[in-house]
Parts: structure tokens; sequence; C-alpha cells
């Protein structure tokens, strides 16, 4: 049964990279186009920020949940390390249960905030600004998933993140 939730988690995650890969190269080419019109055309892109930005927000989130799956975030691991094996996984999966409220707490401060946005648009573009914000309870959504699928997990954590970097 585990089985098919770690295949699902990875499909998540594979596919949280790919669109975030999509957004981090539309971010990054309008940045290149802003920064080409206005200091070699002579003329500002009222757009390329707007943009930019509504791209960089999700790109941040999407990988942000990849990472959970993968245990790819920034970590100090020399106490769990220094901990016996049975401590030392109780730790991390007490971190998982952290990590899990967390997405839980995006999830429902972010669903709130976009509908708070829902009736606003972007002055440049005009686009939905709920598009924006729905990034962080998507995000927060993502990496509840994970951090469940890591928590049932019935191998231990630490060592199958030290397998995915090592």
């Amino acid at each position: 049964m585990y089985q098919y939730l770690d295949k699902f988690g990875l499909g998540l995650a594979f596919g949280s990279q790919v669109i975030g890969a999509v957004t981090a190269l539309v971010m990054i080419i309008s940045l290149l186009l802003g920064v080409f019109y206005r200091y070699v055309l002579g003329d500002a892109l009222v757009w390329s920020d707007e943009v930019a930005a509504l791209a960089f927000t999700w790109t941040v989130f999407l990988f942000a949940s990849a990472l959970v799956r993968t245990g790819g975030h920034v970590r100090v691991t020399l106490l769990v390390d220094a901990l016996p094996p049975l401590l030392g996984e109780l730790v991390e999966r007490g971190i998982l249960v952290l990590v899990l409220a967390l997405g839980l707490v995006m999830l429902w401060t972010g669903w709130n905030f976009a509908e708070f946005t829902s009736g606003q648009v972007s002055p440049a573009v005009r686009y939905p600004i709920w598009l924006e914000s729905a990034a962080v309870p998507v995000g927060g959504a993502l990496i509840g998933i994970h951090a469940l699928i890591l928590l049932v997990r019935p191998r231990p954590i630490h060592s199958s993140a030290e397998q995915t970097h090592g």
C-alpha cells in the first residue's frame, strides 16, 4: 500500500519541479526582457515586473514543496546524527509533524488570503491577484502531503534522506 502512496508523492514532487522550472524560466525571461527594453531600447515594459513577481511566487512554493519530499532543505543534522538511531528517528518524525502543521497553516491562511484578494487585479497586466495568492495554499497542501507520506513511511526517514543526497 505504501509503495503506491510513495509513487504518488514522487509524481507530485516531479510535477512540482517541472512546473517550478517553467515558472522560473518565465521569471528570468520577463526580467531579462524588462532590462533589455529599459537599458537597450530606452523604453520600459510596464508588465515585466508583475509577471516576474507572479512567476517567482509560484517557483518558490513549488520547489519548497518538492524539497520537503527529498529532504533537500537546509538542515542541521549534527544533533540527529549524535543521537541513538531510535531517538534520532523520533526527532525526524517530530520535525515532520511540525512541517505538516506548517503546511496546514499555509493551506488555511493562504486560502483565506486568496479569497480576500479574489476581487483584485494587478495594476499593469490586470491578472486576478488570487492567481499569485493561490501559490501559498497550493504550496501548503503539497508540503502537507509530502510530510504525511514521509510520516507513514515504514523505513527510517533520516537514512532515506541521506541516500537521496549521498
